[in-house]
């Protein structure tokens, strides 16, 4: 019994962890300000929220997270990001465009991409992308 007991702690913890979905954040909460544009509905895998994982090659990576929820047939997408070096921070309801698998910032040059059953998140049409974890 007591060999059990880890065992459920960390199924609890887990658990707690992947609870912390969309529905449950404040800043999701009321109306969105701004929907995005669809060319084609988002892949499911874009659908929820999402952090870029910390790239090695920077000292002072920027962040970026997001949240694509559906609201009332539309969708609409909560951006999160924050230069690295500066501190420099912009959060609240953007405008992206979604086609399929790419989800597209209207505000940077960031871009969104499922591939491999991932999202990652490139930017400036760079070749580099980086993994994103759902959060």
């Amino acid at each position: 019994m007591l060999r059990m007991v880890p065992f459920v702690l960390v199924l609890l913890l887990l658990a707690g962890c992947a609870g912390k979905s969309a529905a449950s954040r404040p800043e999701l909460a009321g109306t969105p300000t701004v929907y995005a544009e669809v060319l084609s509905p988002p892949n499911p895998l874009l659908v929820g929220c999402f952090m870029r994982s910390r790239p090695s090659e920077f000292n002072r990576p920027n962040t970026y997270h997001y949240c694509l929820v559906e609201r009332g047939g539309k969708y609409a997408v909560y951006y999160n990001w924050r230069d690295g070096k500066s501190g420099e921070e912009h959060k609240g309801w953007m405008p992206f465009t979604i086609d399929g698998d790419r989800l597209i910032s209207g505000t940077d040059p960031s871009a969104f991409v499922v591939k491999n059953g991932a999202v990652w998140h490139s930017y400036g049409g760079r070749e580099t992308q980086h993994r994103m974890l759902p959060e």
